[in-house]
């Protein structure tokens, strides 16, 4: 595989990228849905997992696909980290 990805390869890791997000965020719905249809605390509970399981999901996978195919040397590990003062 060469370095510089081709123009077709940037878009298809962008939408797969925005199809991740929008994965999550259907499955937050869903959740919600469950939560408000149902009656039964079962379904309540797995209704509150599913919406916590989404958004955990809708917010990790795009940034860890985003790391992985970023652009050689242009990798950041850890965006919240103050850079170094010198001494």
């Amino acid at each position: 595989m060469t370095d510089e990805p081709t123009p077709a390869q940037s878009r298809n890791r962008f939408l797969l990228i925005g199809a991740a997000r929008l994965a999550g965020i259907a499955g937050a719905v869903f959740g919600i849905v469950l939560i408000g249809r149902f009656e039964q605390f079962p379904l309540k509970l797995l209704g509150g997992a599913i919406v916590l399981s989404s958004i955990y999901m809708s917010w990790t996978i795009p940034a860890a696909l985003a790391h992985r195919w970023a652009t050689p040397g242009n990798v950041q590990t850890n965006r919240r980290r103050p850079p170094k003062l010198p001494k």
